[in-house]
């Protein structure tokens, strides 16, 4: 305890207030005390403390997010052990979760939530990069800071990625996360991967717009089945006026399928950025190009989560079968209990959502109509050529000319030869605004088609060779490397030579030359030397410094930088580079009234030096042998090193006194 009866913890954190509790511990707010700055501190419950499994998930924690520097991660700073329990010190983040702001707010509009997104999506994709999966994303660890900036927190139960499963910590079977977020994976019991945390945003962006999850329940078996085995209600139900985009990002990443999902975050942020600039997205691309033909469920090999027991069918009786993703086992509803047969019911309740479905877009029509005829900047001004008959290539040229965007289709139609278009929306001759999207359905190939080398090609020139095939072009990679050309595409997927059927995409990957650059190491380097490597070629970076103390870094030299040094940012990003001001001054620890013998160690144990000095008290004062006073005062900031002076009482010595006079005595040093 402190003079003011604070706890300090670990000689340093002095703890002030507790601001939340989680699933395995305490968050305080705290001073730190040697850099004085505010911190959060997470304090492991007692009662995991002593599981050696919670005690390693918890050290894991810490050495998985200290690892994580990024804009949009909350950063660790350090952990240890107190008394009985083990503590980490974290960024603190004043301001609020986005769980907080739903609950306040409501639903918020689909632009805002692809904000909140791609802010999300970057600080997964550093996460991944660096081989760490969160597990838990949710709105309650999604913070939003006073001054704007989103960061995600809590990776409580991330885990490197290629580690062992340490017996007692993940078992098979083991469910971990939040039951409303976690992947059809996580709710198998089986090893989440970077894609299960796209599919827990994919439920985020959906909340912010419906303003609900799109599963719910009465327990977390009952979820977790729906997890698995549910579809959720389409978007627009909740929301008719999502734009259709939106749509089919939110759709993508809740795919019941993991392959199927976004290859990475960084894929995701691209096109949540592609929507908030209202340029056209992959996901919906994708949506469209897809043939009709129904693609399987694939089957998964972990245990399945079974259906919640009900009355009439006891957990016990439930027979444990493999099963596939896709599928909901006969006889179960989508709440996992059990029904009877009611064919015509379900056969009017189909019948009824189509209509109900059908109209929703045509309302969604009329409106972006109106909208269209209201924006003076798409006054119809361009007339839609006739390309029916025309081969896809030609077709998409000719559209491309007069600057409309051209959205493929690929459906089957034997009287039509194949890549030809034999359908076109808006139709020949009507007028269109320059921002209008017009779509050529053509005829794809059955005959299995070989793709065609675009290695060294740019977008433009793969795209025409492609679309002369039939084919169009999926998702586009980008990645650094000095080696080959900026815009030039590296590789395919499918790769040159795999054969593929007509209307299928084509993904790219495609070099952006040195538009990144790996942030230099700048160990050992002053300020201005830094300042100049960092801000001349190739880097061009724009420089920001924080002063910070630093016990081993000499003052005017580079402690860190942020990013981290070896990262990945664009030339001319913002640097943030933290520079040493020297060893911090540290508080005086209170130590008057202790014995000279308690106080020496205490002292010595910051790094100051002792002075004694003695004072005479009388033999049967409690003062004897204590410290009166000290100097630099309690609580002082004092530089490491420097000298404390303690004014320690030394028992006076006895008094002779005769009949007539008494004379004083003269103290005599030991």
């Amino acid at each position: 305890m402190s003079d003011h009866g604070s706890v300090i913890l670990n000689d340093r954190y002095e703890m002030q207030q507790r601001i939340g509790r989680g699933g395995m511990a305490d968050v305080y707010l705290a001073r730190d005390v040697l850099l004085d700055r505010l911190v959060a501190i997470k304090v492991l419950f007692p009662e995991f403390a002593t599981d050696p499994a919670f005690v390693e998930r918890f050290r894991r924690e810490a050495q998985s997010a200290a690892n994580l520097n990024h804009p949009n991660i909350v950063s660790v700073y350090d952990w240890g052990r107190s008394n009985n329990t083990y503590f980490m010190a974290m960024e603190y983040v004043p301001g609020r979760t986005l769980a907080d702001a739903l609950r306040d707010i409501g639903p918020i509009s689909a632009t805002k939530a692809a904000e909140v997104g791609i802010e999300v999506a970057a600080a997964l994709s550093f996460a991944h990069r660096n081989n760490v999966v969160h597990r838990d994303i949710k709105p309650g660890n999604i913070l939003i800071g006073s001054n704007g900036q989103l960061k995600v927190a809590d990776f409580g139960i991330a885990r490197a990625l290629g580690s062992a499963a340490d017996t007692g910590l993940t078992q098979h079977g083991a469910v971990m996360g939040t039951a409303a977020y976690f992947s059809p994976e996580q709710a198998q019991g089986g090893q989440p991967d970077p894609r299960s945390d796209l599919y827990s945003l994919g439920i985020v962006l959906y909340e912010m717009v419906a303003g609900r999850v799109p599963f719910t329940g009465e327990n977390t078996v009952a979820i977790a089945y729906k997890q698995v085995h549910d579809q959720p209600t389409p978007l627009n139900q909740f929301a008719p006026d999502v734009p259709r985009a939106f749509e089919a990002i939110v759709a993508r990443l809740l795919t019941k399928d993991p392959t199927r999902r976004y290859p990475t975050a960084e894929a995701v942020r691209d096109d949540l950025r592609r929507f908030r600039d209202g340029l056209p997205v992959q996901a919906l691309a994708a949506i469209i190009n897809k043939r009709d033909t129904p693609e399987p469920p694939p089957t998964v090999a972990n245990e399945p989560i079974l259906p919640p027991p009900t009355a009439s069918s006891p957990r016990a009786d439930v027979p444990r079968t493999k099963i596939m993703i896709s599928d909901r086992p006969p006889g179960f509803d989508a709440s996992g209990s059990l029904v009877q047969p009611d064919e015509p019911r379900r056969r009017t309740g189909l019948i009824v959502g189509s209509v109900i479905a059908a109209m929703v877009v045509l309302a969604s029509l009329v409106v972006g109509l109106l909208l269209l005829s209201n924006d003076s900047s798409s006054t119809p001004s361009i007339e839609v050529p006739n390309v029916t008959g025309l081969s896809l290539e030609e077709a998409v040229r000719a559209i491309e000319d007069l600057g409309l965007t051209v959205v493929p289709i690929a459906e089957e139609n034997p009287g039509v030869d194949a890549n030809i278009v034999w359908s076109q929306d808006p139709p020949a001759g009507e007028l269109v605004g320059d921002d209008a999207a017009i779509k050529l359905v053509y005829n794809p190939s059955n005959t299995p088609i070989a793709v065609p080398n675009l290695t060294g090609l740019t977008i433009d020139q793969a795209r025409t060779a492609l679309l002369n095939l039939g084919l169009t072009i999926g998702n586009i990679t980008y990645v650094n490397d000095p080696g080959i050309a900026a815009d030039t595409i590296i590789s395919s997927t499918p790769a040159f030579g795999e054969s593929v059927l007509g209307g299928a995409t084509i993904d790219l990957t495609v070099s952006q030359g040195k538009g990144t650059n790996p942030i230099p190491s700048l160990d050992g380097k002053t300020i201005e030397e830094a300042r100049s490597i960092l801000q001349g070629e190739p880097y061009e970076f724009v420089v920001t410094e924080i002063i910070e103390a630093s016990d081993a870094v000499p003052v005017g030299n580079v402690i860190r930088t942020s990013p981290v040094a070896g990262a990945e940012t664009l030339k001319g990003a913002t640097i943030t580079v933290y520079v040493s001001n020297g060893r911090a001054p540290i508080k005086v620890p209170p130590v008057v009234g202790l014995r000279e013998s308690q106080a020496r160690p205490q002292l010595t144990a910051k790094g100051f030096l002792i002075r004694v000095e003695y004072q005479e008290v009388a033999p049967d004062s409690g003062d004897v042998d204590r410290v009166i006073s000290q100097n630099p005062a309690p609580g002082t900031d004092a530089p490491v090193g420097s000298e404390v002076v303690l004014v320690v009482g030394k028992a006076a010595a006895p008094t002779t006194t005769s009949s007539s006079t008494v004379a004083p005595t003269t103290t005599v040093a030991p």
